[in-house]
């Protein structure tokens, strides 16, 4: 089981990352914050409601693993279509966080960054396409484990 919480663990420190990547570097002490542009706070609503997916996800698959009135076979299969069900998500929310990037590596303010905008444009939706399967095979080798000894 431990197998399958670091998987749920890294899978939301990969859904959390657009959340953090979006927030602003700290300002000057003396420059006010700048509010958000529109586009950023869309995401950013788009991003907290994402995490909330993935939360929800966690916890179905969670609750299945630790079902004791389930054989291994059992929780395969139910395990696999909670992971059937969010994986569109997943893949939307990347397709968004991809748009969201490309759209600001255009802004002016964002042109000595560019490059490495882009470059998580390219990186980052293919990592949170791959979340699904990664806890997929997590679950699969806890599945596959074998049982604590009961003391």
């Amino acid at each position: 089981m431990n197998r399958l919480t670091l998987a749920a663990a890294a899978a939301l420190a990969v859904c959390a990352a657009p959340a953090l990547a979006q927030e602003a570097a700290p300002a000057a002490p003396a420059a006010a914050a700048p509010a958000p542009s529109a586009e950023e706070a869309a995401f950013q609503a788009k991003g907290e409601a994402f995490q909330a997916e993935a939360a929800r996800m966690g916890a179905e698959l969670e609750a299945l693993m630790d079902d004791a009135g389930l054989d291994a076979a059992t929780k395969k299969s139910r395990t696999d279509a909670v992971l059937d069900r969010y994986e569109p998500k997943f893949a939307a929310f990347a397709d968004d966080y991809a748009a969201f990037l490309r759209l600001m590596a255009d802004k002016s303010e964002n042109a000595e960054q560019k490059d490495e905008i882009l470059a998580a444009a390219d990186a980052a939706p293919a990592q949170l396409r791959a979340v699904p399967g990664q806890v997929r095979a997590a679950i699969a080798a806890a599945l596959a484990a074998p049982a604590p000894a009961a003391d």
